[in-house]
């Protein structure tokens, strides 16, 4: 999983510059003066604000436009550009200015470059390395991502200090807020967001269809957006993405309107956007917390939307003067965000309910712990609780006496046992804790023997939780386990090697240490993939294999993973000592994969590596399978099917193969 080199940035960094979005077909509203020029798709962003700052375009006497600096407070103007370029897109933040701008490219030419320029140095600085039709830079003064307009757009991050430049992958208009990027998805019209700090991404937004989002902006805790489908309705929504369970809230009804706007900008706790009302256009408000929408009074002829200063909304007028609203919250009342609700069956807010046969959804009352019981699981109407416990009370160790780090417990409570394992989804508000979210996990407190016993941990689908299947009533927590091995530090499996140690996953040796060149057994892989799989061997029968004994370490594994159709012998043997070869270990990783999803991996052309037909006939489709889905790399243009596998190849292909899987 790539990782970018950003730090952690707070407080002011939320002071984001609100985007203005302009359908350069569509009339302004009366308090805009609309301006000349438009960027690509008709979109235009002419002004933005950070803190006390602001920027904008303003066109010279050649007819080009020059980015211009004010300091809000002091009345301090500069002229930042004086080339003969066109640009587009200014962005600001603390004392970091991007632009697109087109640079050495003749008018004729499609490419455009993103440039930079510091207020306090005074330096201009091109930043894209590659060459491309480069748009809609956006910094967070740590780094700035922009992207390549392709048909489905190629995203791209560079950081400030350091000058690297990294691809991101495929999306539109990305903003970066505090590390994270959220952006449009070309292929289903939705929106994800990225981490930078883990690499992670996750759907925010899914549409699909003849549904997509027309425009947002973003603050780095709430998403606003205007989506529209395929009968020319549009509506505008938005989404807390920092909270457990949060619901996308409808702050405008899906309806068809004389004249459409795309017109929004977002501050610390408040949010504008522009509505068709009766064939006028109008400006409305809201409340971040709470979605409740107000209208704004802002003068004809006020000006441009330039964005926010905390929560001030800052106009420019024709003249260069600039003016400011402060929105605190409604302006004469309101109506609430209406929050979509979930499907029939799903959801109720509480801390204690009865659930019958059919099942149901228990929340706690504060949204940070949610249960989810399948149907079927109770027999009759049963009492079920969430409760908040103190962790307090409980040495936080694992099984090996190894300290645990932690952050609230929750009691699940019922008044019957369950007959089917339920779904469990505990929130952490630790910031700290995002950089290791993968090394998070469930853990179910052993009354017994004193100490906590790692459930599961899926940290991906939603930022600041983990979800893990649980089989009872018990003592919950989410944990962190940090697991370290001297011989692992600066290694290139060191990641892959800890998140396994912390899910407890992999083990060191009896000295302390990982043994990362060491060579895989059969009998290893299999254990490994039984425990990454959460893979439970029958409570009785014997292995399917005559050289693995019951009682042996491995057995339950083995057997595991044969009932499951991972692994198969050789005439009745498993040779659980022999040496894992790197083909073996592939057919094991793709079985792992098609019998999870259901759906056949995609092959690719092995042709390019030079021993592609040494690969054993029954390991040829795997092991392209297995390329094509970037599960295992090549030694430059070698597979070396025939090779053994070391206990870092197999820890980093266990790794790739829990995050095919999203089960990090």
């Amino acid at each position: 999983m790539k990782k970018y080199p950003i730090q952690h940035r707070s407080g002011w960094a939320r002071l984001l510059a609100g985007a203005l979005a302009l359908l350069a077909a569509m009339m302004a509203p009366p308090f805009f003066g609309m301006a000349e020029g438009a960027a690509p798709e008709g979109l235009r962003t002419d002004f933005s604000v950070s803190g006390d700052r602001m920027i904008w375009f303003q066109v010279d006497g050649n007819g080009v436009k020059q980015v211009h600096y004010r300091d809000l407070t002091t009345g301090e103007e500069r002229k930042l550009t004086d080339s003969a370029a066109a640009k587009d897109a200014p962005y600001l933040f603390g004392n970091t200015v991007v632009w697109a701008d087109k640079g050495s490219h003749g008018p004729e030419s499609v490419y455009w470059d993103i440039y930079s320029y510091n207020l306090e140095t005074g330096r201009t600085e091109k930043l894209n390395k590659r060459t491309g039709e480069m748009s809609g830079p956006v910094t967070d003064g740590v780094g700035v991502v922009w992207f390549d307009r392709k048909p489905y757009g190629d995203m791209y991050y560079r950081h400030l200090a350091t000058g690297e430049e990294y691809n991101l992958g495929e999306g539109l208009f990305p903003v970066l807020v505090d590390g994270r990027v959220v952006y449009r998805n070309a292929r289903d019209g939705g929106l994800s967001m990225l981490d930078l700090r883990t690499g992670n991404r996750w759907p925010l937004v899914k549409l699909g269809g003849a549904n997509y989002v027309d425009w947002f902006v973003f603050n780095g805790s709430h998403v606003l957006w205007k989506q529209k489908n395929g009968a020319g309705e549009s509506q505008y929504a938005l989404l807390a993405v920092d909270r457990l369970s949060a619901e996308p809230v409808e702050l405008t009804p899906m309806a068809a309107r004389s004249r459409e706007y795309a017109v929004m900008a977002i501050g610390e706790t408040q949010a504008v956007f522009v509505v068709d009302e009766g064939g006028s256009a109008a400006l409305k408000g809201v409340d971040l917390e709470t979605g409740r929408v107000y209208a704004v009074n802002a003068p004809v002829g006020a000006g441009q939307i330039a964005g926010f200063s905390g929560d001030k909304l800052v106009l420019s007028a024709a003249d260069g003067s600039v003016s400011f609203i402060e929105l605190t919250g409604p302006q004469g009342g309101g109506l609430p965000g209406i929050v979509i609700p979930p499907a029939a069956g799903e959801g109720s807010a509480g801390s204690k309910k009865r659930i019958g046969p059919a099942g149901g959804e228990l929340v706690s009352e504060d949204g940070q712990a949610r249960l989810r019981i399948a149907e079927g699981t109770f027999a009759e109407e049963t009492d079920v609780s969430l409760d908040r416990v103190d962790l307090n009370d409980y040495v936080l160790a694992d099984e090996k006496g190894r300290k645990l780090q932690g952050y609230e417990a929750w009691r699940v409570s019922a008044d019957a046992a369950f007959g089917k394992r339920a779904e469990l989804v505990l929130g952490y508000e630790q910031p700290e804790w995002r950089a290791v979210r993968e090394k998070l996990g469930i853990y179910v407190y052993d009354d017994a023997n004193g100490h906590w016993t790692y459930v599961g941990g899926i940290t991906a689908e939603e930022e600041g939780c983990v979800r893990a299947a649980i089989d009872g009533p018990g003592i919950y927590a989410v944990l962190l386990r940090e697991v370290t091995f001297p011989d692992v530090r600066g290694h290139w499996a060191q990641h892959a090697v800890e998140v396994l140690g912390a899910r407890g996953i992999v083990d060191g040796t009896d000295k302390g240490t990982f043994d990362p060149a060491g060579q895989l057994t059969r009998a290893q892989f299999a254990k490994l993939l039984a425990a990454a799989l959460r893979l439970e061997a029958a409570p009785s029968g014997q292995a399917p294999f005559a050289d693995v004994p019951a009682g042996a370490w491995y057995a339950d594994a083995v057997k595991a993973a044969a009932a499951a159709g991972l692994v198969e012998g050789d005439r009745g043997y498993f040779r659980p000592n022999a040496p894992l070869t790197r083909e073996q270990m592939t057919v094991m990783l793709v079985r792992a994969i098609e019998r999870k999803t259901g759906d056949a991996a995609d092959a690719a052309d092995l042709s390019g590596y030079r021993d592609a037909a040494a690969v054993s006939g029954w390991a040829r489709e795997a092991m392209a399978k297995a390329v094509g889905m970037k599960l295992i790399e090549g030694y430059g243009d070698a597979l070396r099917p025939q090779g053994t596998t070391t206990r870092a190849e197999a820890a980093v292909v266990i790794y790739r193969l829990l995050e095919q899987l999203h089960q990090l």
